[in-house]
């Protein structure tokens, strides 16, 4: 028999079942994810070292497996030991960061940091030194979205928002006691100096060799080399804070003669021009048809201070010369143009870049490119002839000696295809930003129509300022650096200036001066040409700007001006040095 008894259904013959309460507090509003894993930190750590050794330095262990003999197996004892320490080092990296509520988010941090950097390493073959990072932080918006892809989005989410995405969703990290925390902390530095200690004791002769001679490696091993990169732009910026140093106060200049006409030099600072590509140099095609009947000078052999903007720049303007050349150092103290200032030149910057890097502090600076001229601008960026209306306004209004420096935007790379106007002499081109998609000839004509287009604006500048026959004028034009075009694997630019191909350091310098400059400066148009086809560099430029409007200071070195020996100079005119 069946009864029931206030909504219990019992069998009759037994006593009434307590019925099961249920609750839907006790149930999540959402169901949660089917898989889950609980790891310990230090299993964490480990697996996440694992990770970043294996998934993000694929370039760092081809570099050094093509340096060594793999034939030897004493070598490929000491490349399995190196691994092991570096999984060691970099779990220990790992395992300092995994502590509760921040743990899981910092160590995805470092995998999406160690993807990103892994994802442009191994894309375009360049070094993440301090010289990267400083370009990274003083890139604009315009060049960082050039340099953005499908393949960078894939490339990252696989390597790294993948791994951060089940560490942070899937993974259900125990957490020790701070106590035991701190001692398997100690347990696992005990761990790798030992592993450290063996291994250098074992291979030290292998570790030696690669030290000495492969110092380039430390800049491909991610994400220690982000972290160095950082680490060493964070003094660098300490450093900017003290007070700036007056350059040459002794620097003066002859008082200018009533009836001499004014002197205006315009000096075009390139980007990302290589000499390789300049036809003016030998180069098999007519990159330089434009140029062709102006009487230009072209300089055969200059090299470059550095092989980025942010080095290259400053540098070039800067008394300091390559060898002794820091940015720290050239922050903390005058440039060029301050010294022209100071005694009397007109010095103006016209910025059609991503920025001066410090040059242009405390000097009269137009941005070209926030005005948006009509037909020459578009996105937030204008093609260079935008500089040949410019010095059509301002070239009437320059009464006194003046200088003229003009940042181009010229072949900055990836994006060769928007450097110049839709009618282009070379085809097909490459006409996307991920240049490693592209054949070598579309790749090639696409940067090569951006040098032609320099040529044309180099070509419009010099007939507006012959046409000027109430001034004397020269132009002057040298780029900040080369660049690679997938040569031996190698695209764009940036790497150290040790290792860097000729592609990356080897630049074009040319000159132009009207025929009232070179009476007033005396130029003799044959040494000239002669010093054209001797050595040069960046570090030519500042005794150069100071010998063309006659500064006379210690500081100026004749040598060392290209145009101070072809010059029939006036004792008076040179400076004591």
């Amino acid at each position: 028999m069946i009864g029931f008894h206030r909504n219990r259904c019992f069998a009759s013959g037994g006593p009434p079942r307590r019925r099961q309460q249920f609750s839907l507090s006790k149930f999540p509003s959402t169901p949660g994810p089917a898989l889950r894993f609980r790891l310990s930190q230090g299993a964490v750590a480990w697996i996440a070292g694992l990770w970043l050794i294996a998934a993000d330095n694929p370039a760092f262990w081809r570099s050094l497996w093509m340096s060594r003999d793999v034939g030897d197996v004493r070598v490929l004892a000491a490349v399995g030991a190196l691994a092991l320490l570096l999984w060691a080092a970099f779990s220990f990296i790992c395992r300092l960061l995994c502590w509760p509520r921040t743990g899981k988010f910092a160590v995805a941090a470092l995998l999406l940091i160690g993807a990103a950097a892994a994802h442009f390493i191994g894309t375009y073959g360049i070094f993440i030194d301090k010289g990267m990072a400083r370009n990274v932080v003083q890139t604009d918006w315009r060049e960082a979205t050039d340099l953005l892809s499908f393949r960078f989005a894939l490339d990252v989410a696989l390597r790294g928002i993948l791994p951060a995405a089940i560490l942070v969703f899937l993974v259900e990290v125990r957490y020790a006691p701070w106590r035991r925390s701190l001692m398997q902390i100690g347990w696992h530095a005990l761990l790798l100096g030992v592993v450290g200690a063996a291994s250098v004791f074992a291979f030290f002769g292998e570790y030696a060799d690669i030290a000495r001679n492969h110092r380039e490696l430390r800049h491909l091993l991610t994400p220690t080399n982000v972290a160095n990169s950082a680490y060493g732009l964070w003094k660098e910026s300490r450093a900017q804070r003290q007070p700036v140093t007056r350059l040459a106060e002794d620097a003066t200049r002859p008082a200018a003669s009533a009836s001499a006409k004014p002197l205006v030099v315009v000096l075009l600072v390139g980007e990302t021009a290589r000499a390789a590509s300049f036809s003016l140099g030998g180069y098999g095609r007519p990159t330089n048809a434009a140029l062709a009947g102006r009487d230009v000078v072209y300089f055969d052999s200059v090299t470059s201070c550095g092989t980025d903007t942010a080095t290259s720049l400053p540098c070039m303007f800067s008394d300091l010369g390559e060898k002794n050349f820091s940015v720290n150092k050239a922050n903390a103290r005058e440039n060029v143009l301050h010294v022209l200032q100071r005694t009397g030149v007109g010095v103006t910057w016209l910025e059609n870049n991503s920025g001066c890097k410090g040059v242009c502090d405390r000097i009269e600076t137009e941005d070209l490119s926030a005005a948006g001229a009509t037909g020459l601008c578009a996105s937030g960026e204008c093609l260079d002839a935008i500089f040949v209306d410019a010095l059509r306004r301002r070239l009437p209004k320059s009464n006194s000696d003046s200088l003229l420096v003009l940042h181009m935007k010229g072949s900055h790379g990836p994006a060769y295809f928007r450097r110049a106007p839709s009618a282009r002499p070379f085809a097909p081109i490459c006409a996307t930003a991920v240049i490693q998609s592209c054949t070598e000839e579309s790749l090639r004509n696409t940067y090569d129509n951006s040098i032609a287009y320099t040529s044309e604006v180099l070509a419009q500048s010099i007939d507006l300022l012959a046409a000027d026959n109430t001034r004397d004028t020269v132009l002057l034009y040298v780029s900040d650096h080369g660049e690679s075009l997938g040569e031996r694997g190698i695209y764009l630019h940036g790497l150290p200036k040790l290792i860097a191909p000729a592609e990356q350091t080897r630049i074009p310098l040319l000159l132009w001066m009207s025929a009232g400059a070179r009476e007033r400066l005396g130029v003799d148009t044959i040494k000239l040409r002669e010093r054209a086809s001797r050595a040069a560099s960046h570090d030519n430029l500042f005794p150069t700007l100071l010998g063309l409007f006659d500064v006379r200071a210690r500081i100026y070195d004749q040598n060392a001006d290209l145009l101070g020996t072809v010059r029939d100079r006036s004792p008076e005119l040179v400076g004591p040095r």
